[in-house]
């Protein structure tokens, strides 16, 4: 529950930057936008890389925990 009310938080502080703040009538140039497109997918894959890293490795520590709690104990120790 904490995360969703960080999550409404920022979103809250997101949308009053947005009314406050006043025009730039800044120039965009041509090239901005195929690097925000790189900025954007770099992240969606880099996010489903880490979430993919993160869970093989909690079925990992979890695997490791059940073949422990098991006593299974065949193999002699060196």
């Amino acid at each position: 529950m904490n995360a969703m009310k960080r999550a409404t938080n920022l979103l809250a502080a997101t949308a009053c930057l947005f009314l406050v703040c006043q025009p730039a009538h800044a120039y965009i140039d041509a090239g901005s936008g195929s690097y925000l497109l790189q900025i954007l997918f770099a992240g969606i894959l880099g996010g489903a890389f880490a979430a993919k890293t993160a869970f093989t490795n909690l079925k990992l520590v979890l695997a490791r925990k059940m073949n422990s709690s098991k006593g299974d104990h065949s193999a002699p120790h060196a």
